[in-house]
């Protein structure tokens, strides 16, 4: 199995001699600063550095490639509005791996645990019948249909007859226990574009009218599980119930199954600093979005739980290596910082206190302050590499108040001061990048990205589809304003900063515009055939995200 920190490289550069290179001869290795900020906004950032309040940010756009940043929106796993959306989890795995959702595996704010959704199937028609649309399958025919399914007890075992495209497939006897069963799909009955399968039950029965419970609805049999297999023995397909919800037809009733916040083991693509620190490049990744658990990596992991007090006190892998968590606990801010972060910015402005209701959200600005002080800590010992560290605290007060600094009418209790929350936010950011900017050497290239940018609604800010694009460093373009970058191109340009082969399955591309002529030609792209997939044999866990599902409740992600 290929695990998220290692990952071995074959390169098919045309006229490369010598196989990947990750360095170029005679320079420096590259020491590469990721700074991810969570819904910052080019309009917000331009309107505080014309009144120069963003000295950080004034300094890096001067020196460097500065604009928006086309987000990508996409349709929410377990959402059933079909509009699609800029979901934070999603865009930031997407700025990792360089790779759509559909790719990476990251497709909502909360997914299911593995193994545990199901659904039943029943129907008012005679005979009973489920049907669901499954998209085109491509490899060595013949298929075979596999199902994980078990028969309503009152009903005892029942034969089940199946037809995919209306053509009629052999049936099969499901049993009242669970049973994985198969079934052969003739050659040239599966279609391109989409395939229709139907289940016809020969009974069903009321759970209420059996004593078992007060279910009225009509059960025949309860699916966990169904994949398409090629002649190889190839999964080709599968469905989770809850997963693939929107294709599930007529006769399925609403799948169920336990949730869990977006955790390491549900990435399907590699990230790229396991890319890098497969070729030799130390890596320092800080509260990224979704790394825990923590995992092997060229270097130090601290994970997307380390910044919360309850997930450090009981829990376990919050960092990579291991020992580093209890190196780092004393960086972290207690109860009387947070107070003087809630009054610093102008969250305590109000009678009674903004988030006083909102104990899980609070941490949030605890969790930044953490991290900021983690990577004041660490990044000193980084002398080549990439480091990243992420923060959120610009989302969370753009939700809260953007709407406020637009001019609407404040609510009965709050000072004039609280139209002040956004900028203060951004404010505190630009002062943590100053310090980190202070700690790096002259010679280090920076990045300031963010996954989506704010919008005034009634009550606060929501997402819009442009974030920020910042790089300054080496070989790339001064006080250029750049138009034309995506999420997606995040992570082959960080590559390409390595001289590292891009590889060829990434979706983004390289931002060839934002480097100096002279540089881009003595350092051109390189592709290679490497497939950065990703299946993590660990199961996704449930205990300890209680605080994490709250947060996404407070800010209104998840219901």
């Amino acid at each position: 199995m290929r695990t998220l920190g290692a990952l071995a490289v074959c390169c098919v550069v045309a006229g490369l001699a010598g196989g990947c290179r990750s360095s170029i001869s005679g320079e420096p290795p590259p020491l590469v600063v990721l700074i991810g900020v969570d819904g910052a906004t080019p309009e917000v950032i331009d309107d505080l550095r014309s009144q120069r309040k963003l000295p950080a940010f004034e300094r890096l756009v001067r020196a460097g490639t500065y604009g928006p940043m086309r987000s990508l929106a996409a349709r929410r796993l377990l959402e059933e509005d079909t509009r699609r959306r800029y979901a934070s989890p999603i865009l930031w795995t997407t700025i990792a791996t360089g790779k759509v959702p559909e790719k990476h595996g990251i497709r909502d704010f909360v997914l299911p645990i593995q193994g545990t959704a199901s659904v039943w199937m029943g129907s008012e028609e005679d005979p009973p019948r489920a049907a669901l649309t499954l998209p085109e399958v491509v490899g060595r025919e013949p298929f075979t249909l596999r199902l994980r399914i078990h028969s309503y007890r009152a009903n005892g075992e029942q034969t089940v007859r199946l037809a995919m495209n209306g053509k009629e497939l052999p049936s099969i006897s499901v049993p009242v226990r669970w049973a994985e069963m198969s079934v052969l799909i003739p050659e040239n009955t599966l279609r391109p574009v989409q395939n229709d399968l139907t289940l016809t039950f020969s009974r069903q029965a009321v759970p209420a009218e059996q004593g078992d419970s007060s279910d009225r609805r009509l059960l025949a049999c309860e699916l966990s599980s169904l994949s398409i297999l090629d002649a190889g023995g190839q999964v080709v397909y599968s469905l989770d119930p809850v997963d693939e919800r929107f294709s599930l037809g007529r006769g399925f009733h609403l799948p169920q199954g336990k949730l869990t916040e977006v955790q390491s083991v549900h990435w399907r693509a590699l990230p790229v600093w396991s890319l890098l620190g497969s070729l030799g490049h130390p890596v320092g990744i800080t509260g990224y979005w979704g790394t825990w658990p923590a995992y092997p990596v060229n270097g130090f992991l601290v994970s997307s739980r380390m910044g919360m007090r309850d997930h450090r006190q009981d829990g376990d892998r919050l960092t990579w290596p291991p020992e580093l968590a209890e190196r780092l606990e004393p960086l972290a801010p207690g109860q009387q910082e947070l107070e003087e972060l809630l009054a610093r910015l102008h969250y305590a402005d109000c009678d009674p206190p903004l988030l006083d209701d909102k104990t899980a959200v609070k941490k949030i600005l605890l969790q930044d302050e953490f991290y900021f002080r983690i990577a004041r800590e660490l990044l000193p010992s980084m002398e080549r590499g990439l480091f990243t560290v992420y923060f959120r605290s610009v989302d969370l007060a753009s939700h809260v108040a953007l709407h406020w600094r637009h001019g609407a009418e404040l609510r009965p209790g709050c000072a004039e001061t609280v139209r002040e929350i956004v900028d203060q936010a951004y404010l505190q950011i630009d002062a943590w990048i100053g310090e980190l900017l202070g700690i790096l050497p002259e010679r280090a290239t920076v990045m300031v990205v963010s996954d989506h940018g704010e919008q005034p609604i009634s009550g606060g800010g929501h997402h819009a589809p442009y974030g920020i694009f910042l790089a300054s460093g080496r070989g790339i373009r001064s006080g250029e304003i750049f138009h034309g970058a995506s999420v997606l191109d995040v992570a082959p340009t960080l590559l390409h900063l390595f001289a590292a082969p891009i590889p060829l399955d990434m979706d983004g591309k390289v931002l060839a515009q934002i480097f100096e002529g002279p540089w881009l030609a003595s350092h051109p792209p390189q592709y290679a055939d490497i497939d950065t997939s990703f299946t993590s044999d660990e199961e996704a866990q449930a205990e300890g995200n209680e605080e994490i599902l709250e947060q996404l409740k407070a800010l209104g992600y998840i219901q």
